[in-house]
């Protein structure tokens, strides 16, 4: 089979698009993960008790659904889980690059309580796939 330099040309072209488009889609795709982290910082600065350790340690699923503070708390956990979980998609749950990325473990372990006392009582546990689950539980159980 002889193959002409325009059929090169073609696959070379081809090839040469494709990469470009993986590397603009990778791009875009970090560029999400940054913005939607910007978010969640912009709502720490914005309550400070969210990212507050005894502000965390506290959270009971019983909380009083009056309780502002309480009610928000639960929404951002329930914004921050999704998107660790998100991340952890993105890196393809490998710890070293997650934790390359962002500072993990330090903020699950923070928000502990809530993971363990979701407000649905299997929220945590059927709302994730198994490996985020799994990613999730190694960092609160030191594995």
């Amino acid at each position: 089979m002889d193959i002409t330099s325009a059929a090169v040309a073609t696959i070379i072209s081809a090839t040469t698009s494709a990469t470009i488009t993986l590397l603009i889609a990778r791009g875009n795709a970090r560029k999400s993960l940054d913005d939607k982290l910007d978010m969640l910082l912009g709502l720490a600065v914005q309550y400070p008790y969210l990212e507050s350790d005894s502000f965390a340690k506290s959270w009971t699923s019983a909380y009083d659904p009056d309780d502002e503070k309480y009610l928000r708390y639960e929404h951002y956990c329930t914004m921050l889980f999704n998107y660790l979980s998100i991340v952890a998609g993105h890196f393809k749950y490998s710890k070293k690059r997650i934790e390359q990325y962002i500072a993990i473990k330090p903020w699950v372990r923070c928000h502990a309580a809530y993971w363990r006392d979701p407000t649905d009582e299997y929220a945590t546990i059927d709302e994730y796939d198994k490996p985020f689950v799994d990613l999730i539980e190694s960092y609160l159980t030191g594995r």
